[in-house]
């Protein structure tokens, strides 16, 4: 049987750091996707990736795949059978887009296609939580979660994870803009709360409005609503900034993004660098992307709340 698999990749929208304290997060499923082939082999588990110029044989040596051979040794319980696997994905790295896990999601869907194995957003979720763990050492699961389950999701630690059900937003399109700026996520957390720390009671004043921003966000996706969900992302940018964790390359691309008619503009993940995202008309999409890559930034653009993984079998 020849499989073919996709997932996409995943953006967080709102609560990113102010989880770390409680708050919660919405993350969204972004059209920019991991696409994997796999076929059955005599012999071998080959990993190749067309993006990176690199082949191994997982069962005999991993320098670069050992994330997706613990993948597929979930897969398989321990046992693996001979396959060759493919990789193409168009989703950068070092992004914040969750590259790793929509690879790893992908991967894990079209090697358990291959062995027979029913495949379902639980499983290969789980086998790349088990890549996600090799890649980032204690990572929180939005990201194998986003790429397997899709759509929108609201998270919390200690609670999980929640679908949420959104009203129309085909008419616009999120633009993902990539500064090229490398960040240290772990830099950017302690600099966030450490400052948290110090501000005291204006510190939880600012955790409990970034709680009411995201709550206000639920509103306006469910209802469908992209003009406020711009406007807020705008507040959200302003808070993050005012914590320190913005970059005067993000700045540069948020406040190119509003001027060239953005509905709104933030970054996204860690900051201190990585990407900003911006709400964008369809209609306007294109221009505005044009305009800032005019600046020098790498932009990529992508519907919001896309389906998750999908599966296609060749007998």
């Amino acid at each position: 049987m020849i499989c073919r698999a996709r997932a996409p990749a995943k953006v967080i929208l709102f609560g990113e750091h102010w989880v770390v304290h409680g708050g919660r997060a919405l993350a969204s499923a972004i059209g920019l996707y991991s696409s994997v082939y796999a076929e059955p082999l005599r012999e071998g588990v080959i990993v190749e990736s067309r993006n990176l110029g690199v082949m191994e044989d997982v069962l005999k040596s991993c320098r670069v795949f050992c994330n997706l051979k613990r993948s597929f040794e979930y897969i398989a319980n321990g046992v693996m059978w001979p396959a060759r696997i493919v990789v193409n994905s168009e989703i950068p790295v070092g992004a914040g887009l969750g590259s790793s896990a929509a690879v790893a999601v992908s991967a894990s869907a079209a090697y358990a296609c291959v062995g027979g194995r029913d495949v379902t957003p639980e499983l290969v979720s789980n086998a790349a939580y088990e890549s996600e763990k090799l890649v980032h050492g204690t990572p929180s699961g939005v990201d194998n979660t986003v790429s397997a389950f899709g759509g929108f999701l609201l998270y919390r630690r200690g609670e999980g994870f929640k679908a949420i059900h959104v009203g129309s937003l085909n008419d616009v399109t999120l633009l993902v803009i990539d500064t090229g700026v490398i960040r240290s996520t772990a830099k950017a957390v302690s600099l966030f709360s450490s400052r948290l720390k110090r501000l005291n009671s204006i510190g939880q004043d600012l955790l409990r409005l970034a709680e009411g921003i995201v709550e206000e966000a639920l509103r306006a996706v469910r209802k469908g609503d992209a003009v406020m969900l711009g406007e807020l992302m705008d507040v959200a940018h302003g808070l993050l900034n005012a914590m320190g964790v913005s970059h005067i390359e993000l700045e540069k691309a948020v406040h190119a993004a509003r001027a060239n008619g953005a509905l709104g503009a933030k970054l996204t993940g860690a900051g201190m660098g990585g990407s900003a995202i911006a709400l964008v008309e369809k209609e306007r999409a294109a221009a505005v992307a044009e305009n800032l890559r005019r600046l020098g930034f790498r932009v990529y653009s992508g519907a919001l709340g896309v389906r998750g993984v999908s599966i296609t079998a060749l007998e």
